[in-house]
């Protein structure tokens, strides 16, 4: 029967704060749902990865050298550190024989190898006859075991038989040249082959040209690395870590980048969720100071009394956690990880949901919204029954700051200084009312600037620093002189691409690209951080910003370059370029000469006057891209972070909306007994109205000003957590700050629409009767 009372009270009074509890409902769904949902993604990725990693013994690193001799291996092996040290022949350019006439990265293994081992997802492991064969290549090509299969390595012929399909942790994300944007499953994939059928192409030596390293726990990777000029000399092309790998390094970047999502952007939710359900369990609890004297005289016991105020909390928090755990996962997590599917491969694809991350928010939405109402509820049961039961003494008057200045003061109208009194009595709302915008405003101005950011980056590359109609990926045979024979209509560029070892002074390696064409550069026009154009010095290198700050060097800085025949080469860094993805170093073609190399073209720019179809599928090439086709991949590359942004724009918008309903719902519930006296002096709803509107409209303005520096700030930590490979500048640009301040305001008139038809409907006798 008491319970039963109880209950009906709780009912009753939900029913009558519905406004409250749904707000308290919805941030705390919002909360749980986005940091939940954000977290799903990048620890799905994380946790699918390593586990790869881990099924396929990928390597530490890959030293690439040109035929490696047993001696050399045994080098490798003697080092202290090393685990393990295996031979074997890769290729990017062979040929399958099938309509089409797609490319295969061949890897050619002995059959005891065990590290980089291709995880089989069909069929049965290599024979010295048969080949294991990319599984997404094969279903793209309409391809299964036990069909024969030709490839063309080298301008020779081996016929194999598919025996197995598989997955191969180094092409998570695989791309065929760098004219290609998205995985193209149909036009490249990769085969695995016995050592001695590769022998065949090659005169009958097995051309191994890479060592696989895996190293022990707690090894000196640096130091261990270094140690391979010494072993290999002139041999030794370049030294590649695993996280330099194109596909880790994707799916790392794509960890990166949504970790720091879900640290920024949730702990916004948190705070302005943990500051209004504060504000708001606080002043529910208080106002409810007379139910519990009431409760006390009839006898309810402190446990039953703090109990039923506490489930309040309790109730609505577990609704919004719930809703948020089952929202978060299969809503944000689904929706976003099927973005990232079509770009990355993994041997299974069931979200990982990081629970200790969970169990954390839920922790502080229970936190404010159950623990409140137990702490204020506690605090009012020292009290006696009867003292309960009056009315609360309403704080005392004192004179505000503004009363200080008699010329300000005096000439402030009576509603003015009736309002400005009012928000210093009740301090604490206000300040948590302009805190809660501040924040909803800054995570529509840090939405809004991700969104920026992220459709930047193609526009700067494929609008501003690219300027041709189609990038041609010639055939590794074609001679520079051919391709000027041609006469091809148009403004034509050449330039070579490839891959080098940098070192520093300081020991410190990396393995990045390198852009080699002409000074004049009609087609590539590089630029500053600042915008302004940078043209390419006839003796030393440019590099990327975002390389250089890896790398720790800057202009004038010598790193040393190693070439691909010799040992390293000193150059001097005497620009620094800006990119927004894709680092790397660049430099003239007649400065590649200077060093040492042969400038043989990789690609071709042309900006079509008359597109040559005949060029374009000559033998010639190999592949070719428009920069249009290009710049739509990149931006499909972004899919899943496109969608973050959209996400978080229309969270942040909704929690704003809430934010300002719950606190212009609670401004008025404080202030109805003080209306309704007004009213009865005989003042006028013109008059009564900006008591309350105002207040609602000044806490909004300032909490949107506030919210600025916020929004940059996001931007700002956004920026710079996207991994690598990426070099962003958050800007906040006016147009951004003045969007959120729009929809920001909207939300504040629509609230305060809401309150000024509640003004009006004011019963005057029910909120002026006494308690008894």
């Amino acid at each position: 029967m008491v319970k039963g009372a109880l209950i009906k009270k709780s009912i009753q009074d939900m029913k009558k704060n519905r406004s409250q509890f749904l707000s308290i409902f919805i941030m705390a769904a919002l909360a749980i749902g986005i940091s939940v949902g954000l977290d799903t993604i990048w620890t799905t990725i994380d946790a699918h990865s390593q586990n790869f990693y881990q099924d396929t013994n990928i390597s530490d690193f890959w030293v690439a050298a040109s035929n490696p001799s047993e001696l050399n291996l045994w080098r490798v092996r003697n080092i202290k550190g090393v685990q393990k040290a295996e031979k074997r022949f890769t290729v990017n350019n062979a040929t399958a024989r099938i309509d089409g006439k797609p490319i295969l990265r061949v890897y050619a293994v002995p059959s005891e190898n065990t590290l980089d081992m291709s995880l089989i997802m069909s069929g049965k492991k290599l024979s010295k006859h048969g080949a294991i064969l990319d599984r997404s290549f094969a279903q793209a090509n309409h391809l299964s075991v036990g069909d024969p299969l030709t490839i063309e390595v080298n301008d020779k012929r081996i016929d194999t038989t598919i025996e197995a399909l598989a997955l191969s942790s180094e092409n998570i994300y695989a791309v065929k040249d760098t004219a290609s944007m998205m995985p193209d499953p149909k036009g490249y994939g990769f085969i695995v082959i016995d050592e001695d059928r590769i022998a065949s192409a090659y005169g009958g030596r097995k051309p191994y040209n890479q060592i696989e390293v895996r190293l022990a726990q707690g090894a000196d990777a640096a130091e261990i690395q270094s140690r391979m000029d010494s072993i290999f000399g002139k041999k030794l092309n370049f030294v590649m870590a695993q996280t330099d790998n194109r596909g880790v390094n994707f799916a790392n970047a794509k960890v990166i980048q949504f970790r720091s999502f879900a640290t920024v952007f949730p702990f916004m939710f948190f705070l302005v969720t943990a500051l209004i359900t504060f504000s708001t369990m606080m002043r529910l609890t208080e106002d409810q100071r007379n139910q519990i004297g009431i409760l006390k005289a009839l006898g309810y016991s402190k446990k039953s009394i703090l109990w039923h105020y506490t489930s309040y909390g309790v109730f609505v928090g577990m609704a919004g956690i719930l809703v948020g755990i089952l929202f978060g996962p299969n809503v944000i997590g689904r929706l976003l990880l099927s973005k990232i599917k079509n770009l990355m491969t993994f041997p299974v694809e069931d979200m990982v949901i990081n629970i200790s991350k969970f169990l954390f928010g839920a922790s502080i939405i229970m936190t404010f919204t159950a623990g409140i109402s137990f702490l204020s509820c506690l605090k009012l049961q020292n009290e006696a029954p009867a003292e309960l039961l009056r009315t609360k003494m309403p704080k005392k008057g004192r004179h505000i700051f503004l009363e200080h200045f008699p010329h300000v003061w005096n000439h402030m109208k009576f509603s003015q200084k009736l309002t400005a009194r009012n928000a210093m009595r009740n301090k604490f709302r206000i300040v948590v009312s302009i805190l809660g915008v501040s924040g909803c405003a800054g995570l529509i101005i840090g939405a809004l600037a991700l969104f920026d950011l992220v459709s930047g980056i193609p526009k700067t590359l494929y609008e501003k620093t690219y300027s041709y109609d189609q990038k041609v990926i010639l055939d590794s045979d074609t001679t520079d002189r051919a391709i000027r024979n041609l006469n091809l209509d148009g403004i034509v560029q050449d330039m070579e691409e490839s891959s080098v070892q940098l070192t520093t002074q300081e020991g410190l390696r990396k393995v990045t690209a390198v852009s080699v064409f002409s000074k004049e550069s009609p087609l590539i026009h590089l630029k500053d951080a600042e915008g302004n154009s940078v043209t390419l010095p006839d003796t030393g290198i440019a590099m990327t910003r975002k390389l250089a700050e890896l790398m720790n060097v800057e202009v004038g800085d010598i790193v040393n370059l190693k070439r691909s025949s010799d040992t390293y080469y000193p150059v001097t860094i005497m620009k620094i370029v800006y990119m927004p993805s894709a680092q790397g170093i660049y430099m003239t073609d007649g400065y590649w000469q200077e060093i040492g190399e042969n400038f043989r073209p990789t690609a071709l720019l042309v900006q079509w006057n008359k597109k040559d179809n005949d060029f374009l599928n000559s033998g010639y090439i190999t592949s070719y891209t428009d920069r249009t086709t290009q710049k739509s991949d990149f931006e499909g590359n972004l899919s899943a972070i496109f969608g973050t942004s959209l996400l978080l724009i229309v969270s942040g918008t909704v929690l704003a909306f809430v934010v300002l309903y719950n606190m212009g719902m609670l401004n008025f519930a404080e202030r109805v007994r003080d209306l309704a006296t007004l009213e009865v002096l005989g003042f006028h709803q013109k008059e009564i109205r900006p008591l309350v509107l105002t207040e609602n409209i000044v806490s909004t303005v300032v909490g949107i000003f506030l919210g600025i520096p916020i929004g940059k700030y996001l931007a700002g930590t956004i920026a710079g957590g996207f991994g690598d490979d990426f070099d962003l500048i958050s800007r906040v640009t006016p147009d951004r700050i003045l969007i959120a301040a729009a929809i920001t305001l909207t939300f504040a008139a629509i609230v305060n629409h809401i309150v000024r038809k509640k003004i009006k409907s004011i019963d005057m006798l029910q909120a002026l009767k006494s308690v008894e």
